[in-house]
């Protein structure tokens, strides 16, 4: 298993970030490695989609978890492969916090850590963008 979390802390809207999360129109804007996504519904739990990398790559996406303005978890299965994507939001007196977690499971322990070493070295950027947005 392979298990990634990064956080940042910071003054921002809360309602501008979760705009970012649930127009999936807008995650290429502080995702560079999303090219475009599309849903078969609404962004809600259960709700299907496609994902379409940078790299020219499609995953199938799941939301498996939305809480409005807290937090969404995504999932893609590829064969064996399990990857999960966590995003939460919290606001207190310091700002807004933003964590994103990836979970790799169900794959060969170096493939699993090679997978998720390439998904997560975007994340710092993805983070500083939405915390300024």
């Amino acid at each position: 298993m392979f298990i990634y979390e990064k956080s940042i802390t910071g003054k921002a809207d809360i309602q501008k970030i979760w705009d970012f999360y649930s127009d999936v129109t807008k995650w290429g804007l502080w995702d560079k490695s999303v090219k475009s996504v599309q849903l078969s519904g609404p962004f809600s739990a259960g709700t299907q989609g496609i994902m379409e990398i940078a790299d020219g790559s499609s995953l199938p996406i799941v939301l498996t978890e939305c809480s409005d303005k807290k937090s969404f978890t995504t999932k893609s299965e590829l064969g064996p492969i399990a990857v999960t994507f966590g995003h939460l939001l919290k606001e207190d007196e310091n700002g807004v916090t933003i964590t994103h977690t990836v979970t790799i499971e169900g794959g060969e322990e170096n493939q699993m850590k090679g997978m998720g070493k390439g998904i997560t070295a975007g994340i710092p950027e993805c983070l500083e963008k939405l915390l300024s947005a």
